[in-house]
């Protein structure tokens, strides 16, 4: 699969299944501090519906998605997730794009994204895309194993 067929659009329902999948599947270098499944079902089904999910299609199978949203004047992302087979190859930050670029649309001046602390690994990556570390605050996604926090990252847009 090359980049130049990736298509990015907007999530239905019928990409639930796919979502969830690639989102757990991403999600998985975290069972070292959580317990679970990063999301369920219901729980991707209420982030279409609000229009907050942006999926990466090729040849017609969804290979990532990326959450996004927008709270006045500051955008969001987080859940973002490439698929094992299709990692690599600029995708996610493909997604990156796509989502800063909905959140400049939207007259957003900021754009927002929380990382877990123990992902030591992302910082380097983010803070290449010219994000930078503003803030903490607690992790509230699953059980954990030991004393975790998000890392709150801010980049100007």
């Amino acid at each position: 699969m090359s980049a130049d067929t990736l298509r990015i659009r907007v999530a239905g329902p019928r990409d639930t299944d796919a979502i969830v999948r690639i989102v757990n599947e991403a999600y998985l270098v975290e069972a070292f501090f959580v317990a679970g499944d990063r999301v369920s079902p219901a729980e991707v089904q209420e982030l279409i519906a609000r229009g907050e999910v942006l999926v990466a299609e090729q040849h017609g199978t969804v290979v990532g998605c990326i959450e996004t949203s927008v709270h006045g004047d500051h955008g969001y992302f987080g859940m973002l997730a490439v698929a094992t087979s299709a990692q690599k190859r600029g995708i996610g930050r493909r997604l990156i794009d796509a989502a800063e670029q909905r959140a400049r649309e939207a007259g957003c001046r900021v754009m927002d994204i929380k990382v877990v602390n123990l992902r030591h690994e992302l910082f380097p990556f983010y803070e290449r895309l010219g994000y930078r570390r503003v803030g903490t605050g607690p992790y509230v996604h699953r059980p954990v194993h030991q004393p975790v926090h998000m890392v709150l990252m801010q980049k100007p847009l």
